[in-house]
């Protein structure tokens, strides 16, 4: 369950991810420069090693949310979406990271949505992905947001978009407070389909705010919903990059 959105900048990108998930689920650690096979990768995880965004040194950036409007397994997946994005980060190349995807166990797999952005792309790539296959779908580089709920996932798609197309109205849409804001936001209530989500047995644990250039790549990490957390100091984080101009 996560509410994911990209704002291109004339120098890069900011991409912010809020993490939703059950209250018993082990608390993610705090973003890290990483080894991913022979390249450094910046990002946050979970105890088990797996992660739900990160950018590699080659510029490349990667976030995954699940897709729970399509079919699940009706056991428990045999292989953890958490752990896509740490093969994938180990990848130099949009070439090597497509290869890698399509040859992932699906029907090993819940179903997801994986995005990337940076290397050569000139747009964002989204892969769909469930056990009949994955599917590429091509976005502009232009503002934009995704969504996934396991309550109610369609009604958490339409609340929300209805939220983000109302702060788009703001003077200061598109800056980095802004973004904040919006992913701390309970409109237009506190509950299961706000953006920093709250239910019962669930509710957003963190919010990851990536600030992407050509040269460096930053990671602020605030612990906790964002709605109480975005008052104290953030977790940070940098990694340079070294862009390889791979296909």
């Amino acid at each position: 369950m996560c509410t994911l959105s990209f704002v291109p900048k004339a120098d890069g990108f900011l991409l912010a991810m809020n993490r939703d998930e059950q209250r018993t689920r082990a608390s993610g650690l705090p973003p890290a420069v990483r080894r991913c096979g022979d390249l450094s990768a910046l990002y946050p995880r979970e105890p088990s090693g797996g992660t739900w965004v990160g950018i590699n040194e080659a510029g490349i950036c990667v976030a995954l949310i699940n897709w729970y409007s399509r079919p699940q397994r009706m056991s428990a997946p045999a292989f953890s979406r958490g752990m896509i994005i740490p093969r994938l980060l180990a990848l130099p190349s949009l070439e090597d990271m497509e290869r890698s995807l399509f040859l992932l166990p699906l029907e090993r797999l819940n179903p997801f949505r994986l995005f990337v952005i940076g290397g050569s792309a000139d747009g964002i790539r989204e892969y769909r992905s469930e056990v009949s296959g994955t599917e590429r779908v091509d976005h502009p580089l232009s503002t934009a947001h995704w969504f996934s709920s396991g309550h109610d996932e369609a009604s958490a798609i339409t609340t929300r978009s209805v939220v983000c197309r109302k702060a788009a109205e703001q003077p200061d849409a598109g800056t980095l407070p802004w973004l904040e804001r919006l992913h701390s936001s309970h409109d237009p209530e506190k509950g299961a389909s706000s953006i920093c989500m709250h239910r019962d047995d669930a509710e957003t644990v963190s919010m990851t705010i990536l600030e992407g250039s050509v040269e460096s790549a930053a990671m602020r990490y605030h612990t906790f919903p964002p709605c109480r957390s975005l008052g104290g100091k953030p977790h940070h984080s940098r990694l340079t990059l070294f862009p390889r101009g791979h296909a």
